[in-house]
């Protein structure tokens, strides 16, 4: 087994030096936001990324369950597949 030398030692101290320090900055960047979302009494919501319709769904609790779910996915699947067939 070979032993690292000095240069090998120093080589691995400086990258792990180096992923400190941009985790420390990544963790830095991310920390007013959760401290923001850690305050007594604030909503603790994402904001809203443009699909207005899941958020809409999600806080009205109209989830469709797995049946519907799949029976949709099966609609889907069998227009994807009548309109590829007069591609082949």
């Amino acid at each position: 087994m070979k032993k690292f030398g000095p240069f090998g030692i120093l080589l691995a101290l400086a990258v792990l030096l180096i992923v400190l320090l941009l985790s420390e900055r990544a963790w830095k960047a991310a920390m007013p936001a959760a401290s923001q979302a850690l305050k007594p009494g604030n909503s603790q919501s994402v904001p809203d990324h443009g699909d207005k319709a899941a958020g809409d769904a999600i806080r009205s609790g109209n989830l469709p369950d797995l049946k519907t779910m799949g029976k949709r996915t099966n609609d889907h699947l069998k227009q994807v597949q009548d309109a590829s067939k007069g591609q082949d």
